[in-house]
């Protein structure tokens, strides 16, 4: 059978399979998640510190499902020792790594998008649910048209020059899988650190109220599960946040929103449009990517990107950061998403994962090495050239070497850790309740504070205010809602203190899953402009407003790199499906 038999067989059985077991309605107070609460019991009080470490576990799902690295025992001690995986049933250690195997894993292979992860407390650890796409980007990119010559980087030539990189936005080089739903999990604190005790996979259906499968309690022949009992042992690949002390909730909360910036920086500016600065500003002034040494070469590398006010193309998620000597590694998957540009259909451009090192300087956290790996199926060379950042720590540099471009790189933050974890909380529950229509919109409005506003700057702009106009808004069409139904996809959440609240910036991607055997489709894109406010019930959106993604004017894009510093020809995420140093 062949390799892409196999993997289609797998992601049949994730998509059937992992079915619908709390297809309850989406709780209708603010707070509630999933899962079973005991009557009156006291949920515990998490740590900022406990937030971090389930997103990071989340966050590392996907590595470990993706690779099957160490013969799928990384995913299995994700678990607690008696955790499982409902459907296709697995429990225990051995069971687990067995379903975490497969001919198309490998270290560089990316399908599992996670997004949208909400966390509550229970009386006995957390519950939590999270969106989830599959992308398939084993697919020949589309050629290259326009401009006056090659893609970029390695990869063949149409003429004599470097293709104008606006010529190249909406070029396919991926596509939608028919898997998408979201995740219903059940954590536990262990000694060695938060585990997931369940998780659940409940398929996009829209409607009211879609049918459960049935839940077989038989495990899968041939793989023993007498090791559920067992001892467990931490991580051999990753050290948890609770479980080390030279990085604080803040450090990884500020790492975290560096790397969410990035897509801000370098797709607009941060919404001004000139993005040179504000891209080299996430870097060490002497840090390295994509061939550019330093900013000099950093500023022209962001400038020859496709780029605008408000364009949105660079999605970042499944972050995952740990301690290192020196400062901080970390790596997190990439999604170039093109929403419907240059009069095209909305695309996937390119995708893969970033491998970082940051450093922390005088004016925050900056980014000093990065390497896009793009993505490929199935086994690959692991030597110590090609996967040098796991194992190395940043190199040894003076504060003057490290300090960055502090005006343009994003702010640090002067909210707590814990308002800051609130204001993500608020971000990821806001895409819940537009998509199931809880309570007929209720849950929804109830996000906002009593006057609250969305505002929409499309063709046709619109402003609903108050919260029975929100909760209208959110039940919208009902074919295309309801409680395990997802289409809005939320990430690089940028949250910065205003004037006794905060504000933020947040990309959004609507995914139309495909339904009942069609295929899906990526509806559009841009990005939210929010507004927060504290109130004595916590945290609420006061103002959301949506930004369409368009890309800028074509002139901007015709550098002339004989006076752009010396920058090297187009070599970073832009020119899909090639290597980059």
């Amino acid at each position: 059978m062949s390799t892409r038999v196999l993997q289609a067989a797998r992601s049949v059985v994730l998509a059937v399979a992992l079915a619908a077991v709390f297809a309850t309605t989406i709780a209708t107070t603010i707070g509630t998640t999933s899962g079973q609460v005991k009557p009156g019991a006291k949920a515990l009080t998490l740590t900022p510190m406990d937030y971090i470490e389930i997103r990071q576990l989340v966050n590392r799902y996907a590595f470990a499902a993706d690779t099957g690295s160490n013969n799928g025992y990384d995913y299995a001690d994700l678990f607690a020792p008696d955790g499982e995986f409902v459907q296709p049933y697995a429990k225990g250690r051995e069971q687990l790594a067995a379903f975490a195997r497969g001919p198309r894993l490998g270290p560089d292979n990316t399908e599992h998008y996670i997004m949208n992860h909400v966390i509550e407390p229970t009386p006995d650890g957390a519950i939590g649910k999270a969106y989830v796409i599959l992308l398939n980007w084993d697919i020949a990119p589309a050629p290259a048209t326009g401009g006056t010559g090659a893609t970029g980087g390695t990869g063949g030539r149409a003429g004599t020059g470097p293709a104008n990189g606006w010529d190249l936005v909406g070029r396919k080089a991926g596509e939608l899988t028919r898997i998408g739903g979201h995740y219903e999990d059940v954590y536990v604190k262990t000694p060695a650190g938060w585990r997931f005790r369940k998780r659940d996979f409940i398929p996009s259906t829209s409607g009211a109220d879609p049918a459960p499968l049935s839940i077989p309690s038989d495990a899968p022949p041939g793989i023993p599960s007498d090791a559920t009992r067992a001892s467990l042992a931490p991580a051999a690949n990753f050290i948890a946040p609770t479980q080390q002390s030279s990085l604080s909730a803040t450090d990884y909360l500020e790492i975290a929103q560096l790397v969410a910036s990035y897509g801000h920086a370098l797709d607009s500016g941060y919404g001004k449009g000139e993005n040179g600065e504000a891209y080299a500003g996430l870097y060490t002034a002497d840090a390295s990517f994509a061939g550019a040494m330093g900013h000099d070469q950093l500023v022209p590398l962001g400038q020859i990107q496709p780029r605008g006010p408000d364009f949105v193309r660079h999605y970042l998620t499944n972050h995952v950061i740990e301690p290192m000597p020196g400062g901080a590694k970390g790596r997190e998957y990439l999604a170039v998403i093109d929403n419907g540009e240059n009069g095209k259909a909305s695309s996937l451009f390119l995708g893969g994962h970033y491998e970082d090192t940051y450093v922390k300087t005088p004016q925050g956290w900056r980014i000093r090495t990065r390497r896009l790996f793009p993505p490929r199926s199935g086994p690959q060379d692991q030597t110590a050239a090609t996967r040098s950042v796991s194992d190395s720590k940043p190199p040894a540099a003076s504060a003057a070497q490290v300090a960055g471009t502090a005006a343009v790189a994003a702010p640090r933050s002067a909210l707590s850790a814990s308002d800051t974890i609130a204001i993500q909380q608020l971000i990821a529950r806001s895409a819940y309740a537009l998509d199931s229509a809880a309570d007929r919109g209720a849950v929804y409005a109830q996000l906002f504070t009593a006057d609250g506003a969305f505002i929409r700057k499309t063709a046709l702009p619109a402003e609903i205010k108050g919260r029975t106009q929100l909760a209208a808004f959110a039940v919208g069409d009902l074919t295309h809602r309801g409680p395990a139904f997802v289409r809005e996809y939320l990430t690089n959440y940028i949250i910065q203190p205003s004037r006794g609240a905060a504000t933020g910036r947040v990309y959004v991607v609507w995914i139309e899953v495909g339904e009942n055997g069609n295929a899906g489709a990526i509806q559009g894109g841009g990005h939210y402009e929010d507004e927060y406010v504290k109130t004595r019930d916590g945290w609420r959106i006061a103002r959301r407003t949506f930004v369409p993604s368009r890309l800028g004017p074509r002139d901007i894009y015709d550098v002339d790199r004989a006076q752009s510093g010396g920058a090297p020809a187009p070599r970073s995420q832009e020119t899909n499906g090639l290597t980059h140093d």
